[in-house]
């Protein structure tokens, strides 16, 4: 069982923020879709966005053996992951990994991830599993950018107007659309 906490943005933008929350939905998703892990949902893990996190305590609120923690740093073209699968019960890293990509390879990078976690957590993936983390959104990350900046509107925080910020996740998804 796994829980994957909201992931920090340390991108000198801090507007990047949506597209670290987009690669722990991405991961979290990719590894929901393994029938051999318990993955808890994103909304019980929101609440560990912000503040001290104490991964035993956390694992233990949440019943999971293992809490994935990570952080996103987003320039230009690039994207840099690092990424730590942490045992819960004994605060010991389990696995870690720095990704230093072009953003071209985003998709890519996160298939690994998952693929990565799995096999750290001796998870069994089918074929069919491991053909299903293949899968991705788009091929346009222009498109998938646009759709994370949407969900991130979509996702009301109580700051600004909650029908102006839907007005603009529909115009922002309709772009997306156009665009794939």
């Amino acid at each position: 069982s796994i829980a994957v906490l909201p992931f920090e943005n340390l991108s000198d933008d801090q507007q990047n923020a949506y597209f670290a929350d987009g690669i722990q939905d991405d991961i979290l998703s990719s590894l929901a879709k393994v029938a051999d892990l318990k993955v808890i949902s994103r909304t019980s893990v929101r609440q560990y966005r912000s503040g001290t996190r104490n991964l035993r305590e956390i694992g233990e609120a949440l019943g999971v053996a293992y809490v994935m923690e990570g952080t996103v740093r987003r320039e230009a073209n690039r994207v840099r992951i690092n990424a730590q699968l942490i045992d819960a019960r004994t605060d010991l890293h389990v696995w870690n990994d720095t990704y230093d990509r072009e953003i071209t390879d985003l998709f890519a990078l996160q298939t690994e991830l998952a693929r990565r976690i799995a096999f750290a957590l001796r998870a069994n993936l089918s074929p069919r599993e491991k053909a299903s983390l293949q899968i991705h959104p788009t091929s346009d990350l222009d498109a998938y950018d646009l759709f994370l900046r949407a969900r991130d509107l979509f996702r009301w925080s109580g700051s600004g107007d909650p029908h102006e910020n839907g007005e603009r996740a529909l115009r922002l998804l309709e772009e997306a659309v156009a665009r794939d």
